[in-house]
């Protein structure tokens, strides 16, 4: 279950002439006056190994243009990193390079218009951090009591990172969503379900192109295009923030309509897979490498709105690169009742995993600390107001 994205916001400025004139000193003070916690670094290297250092922090970089090409390659990918400024007076130059990166927010040549935009950043970034929160609201309506909720999953592995997960609330009471309307798609090839993501998810055809490779004579009476499509949203991509699975839900925790509708062929066809596969009715695991436990209170009754993706085996989550031994972490177990064994038609066949879909509900039933770094939330799925089987 997703953790809440830092909102510990740091702003860096690297400039080898940082503290060359009175002009870059007056420039520091303006940045200590607008930004809580501001860090003034001369050399690159020094620099990158700060960032390193902080992987809980959220890190907007100004770096001068001079240090901007050595730099950025070597840092964009980092969870931390959330904005790059270039700031430096030849524009026209780093912007053609930086079309790049993905993280580079702004080139600016001016103080004034690079502190604003920092600011607006840094807006949206809070918002986001918000919406992560789970958050608790009952209604007084004569109906039925109903608790807005936060779903949970980021990545498509088995556990989920500290990193990166914005959350999608949705009232238990309320049965109209964002996926209404898919099923009245027909049913089309992969490649046809696709294709109105070419402009939202990088590499799909390739992608495509590889699943349907693996997918050419598919068991449990699946077509290839609908095997495939299982083994598209499970497929990792690098980096990770391109992969399928990640924007995908990202799209599911919009919570918006037409957001949605470029997925909606494509959630027709992988909807038909799943169900079409065995239902398990066990226990199942997911973990995350931080503590979230105070997130789910005993009783709680919440719906997830992404896919979510367990294991029925928990060695399987000790060999995890976001879960492991140690550490702070938190292993969820649910009492499963309409997950799918999707482990035959997975991208990674090795190991096992059962995916629910978006829309389950479940309710808290324990939280346990048995030892000093893990807490342990156990889970009943119950029946849900939604429905895409």
């Amino acid at each position: 279950m997703a953790a809440a994205t830092s909102t510990k916001f740091t702003v860096i400025w690297l400039d080898s002439l940082v503290n060359a004139n009175e002009e870059n000193l007056a420039t520091q003070q303006k940045l200590f006056n607008n930004f809580h916690d501001v860090n003034i670094f001369e050399d690159g290297d020094e620099c990158q190994r700060f960032i390193e250092s902080e992987p809980d922090k959220s890190i907007l970089l100004i770096i001068s243009g001079r240090l901007s090409r050595q730099l950025i390659p070597a840092i964009d990918q980092l969870k931390q990193m959330r904005c790059i400024y270039i700031y430096c007076m030849n524009k026209t130059y780093h912007e053609e390079w930086a079309r790049g990166f993905d993280k580079v927010k702004a080139i600016v040549t001016k103080l004034d218009e690079l502190i604003a935009q920092i600011k607006s950043d840094i807006s949206i970034l809070k918002k986001t951090a918000e919406s992560m929160k789970v958050q608790d609201h009952t209604s007084t309506s004569t109906r039925a009591s109903s608790t807005v909720v936060k779903p949970v999953i980021k990545t498509n592995n088995v556990t989920t990172s500290t990193s990166q997960a914005s959350e999608m609330a949705v009232s238990v009471k309320k049965t109209s969503c964002a996926l209404d309307g898919f099923e009245k798609e027909s049913i089309l090839s992969l490649e046809e379900a696709t294709a109105p993501l070419a402009e939202i998810v990088a590499d799909i055809d390739q992608m495509v192109w590889i699943v349907k490779q693996n997918s050419q004579n598919p068991e449990q009476g699946l077509s290839s295009d609908e095997s495939a499509s299982i083994a598209l949203y499970t497929m990792e991509w690098y980096p990770k923030e391109n992969s399928f699975f990640y924007i995908l839900n990202e799209a599911l925790r919009s919570e918006n309509r037409q957001q949605m509708k470029p997925w909606f062929r494509y959630l027709k066809l992988v909807f038909q897979a799943l169900s079409k596969l065995k239902t398990v009715s066990n226990i199942v695991y997911h973990g995350t490498n931080t503590d979230i436990s105070k997130d789910y209170p005993k009783g709680k009754i919440f719906v997830n709105w992404e896919f979510l993706n367990c294991t029925p085996s928990i060695n399987t989550l000790e060999s995890e690169e976001h879960f492991g031994k140690e550490g702070q972490r938190t292993l969820f177990t649910i009492d499963c009742r309409s997950g799918t064994d999707i482990s035959r038609h997975a991208f990674d066949q090795a190991k096992s995993q059962v995916l629910f879909f978006p829309g389950c509900q479940f309710q808290v039933v324990s939280c346990l600390s048995p030892s000093h770094g893990l807490n342990i939330i156990q889970l009943e799925e119950m029946k849900s107001p939604y429905s895409f089987k």
